[in-house]
């Protein structure tokens, strides 16, 4: 009877090793499921929290060149829509909606997952913990890595079902920042400014 239990827990053991995965390899899998966002477009939730203002919470959705985010903090709420050429800014306080010329050199909090990109060439890999929907991962910035941007640390969770990421946080200086409920699918429809969903708003075409 002891040579079974031996026999099976060997068994048990090799196998648990062949599936484990890798901090790695996770993060690998998860680039890959990212790549889809270009061609489905994608949805992600970034909070950034800042000396004095507190809180910053955007609700970002990217279809190709387009661009919708929902901001709010204590004190603002705002919509705003870009497209190629255009920004729409939709004010509910004032119920004013400002139209201006999209800036060439701006790059708009939440038009893209860059954030994502290379993780594992910066960062040293180390698996924290592990549960039964996700992996939660320690990322540390590489030696090698002279990019005075990129944070010192970074807390990465991917989830098992998908393997996108469940949030990816981050602090640089006295400013935080957590990206969260990164999803795929997003409709050029949802991201298109309709001023007929507004009929009732001021509009200041500065164009």
């Amino acid at each position: 009877m002891r040579i079974i239990t031996t026999i099976f827990a060997t068994l048990f053991l090799g196998t648990a090793s062949l599936m484990a995965q890798t901090p790695e390899e996770i993060v690998r899998k998860m680039s890959e499921q990212l790549d889809r966002a270009d061609v489905e477009g994608f949805t992600m939730d970034l909070n950034m929290k800042l000396p004095i203002l507190g809180t910053i919470h955007s609700h970002n959705l990217v279809f190709r060149d387009k661009l919708k985010v929902e901001a709010s903090n204590k004190t603002m709420k705002k919509t705003s829509w870009t497209n190629a050429t255009t920004k729409w800014v939709y004010a509910p306080d004032t119920n004013e909606i400002i139209i201006t010329a999209k800036e060439v050199t701006s790059t708009s909090d939440g038009n893209n997952l860059s954030r994502f990109e290379a993780i594992a060439e910066r960062y040293t890999l180390k698996l924290q913990k592990e549960t039964a929907d996700a992996w939660y991962i320690i990322c540390k910035k590489a030696k090698a890595n002279k990019d005075k941007d990129d944070p010192k640390k970074m807390e990465l969770a991917v989830a098992k079902d998908t393997y996108l990421p469940i949030y990816l946080r981050a602090k640089k200086s006295v400013v935080a920042v957590s990206i969260e409920n990164v999803t795929l699918g997003v409709t050029e429809e949802s991201v298109t400014f309709d001023p007929a969903e507004f009929p009732d708003a001021t509009i200041i075409d500065k164009r």
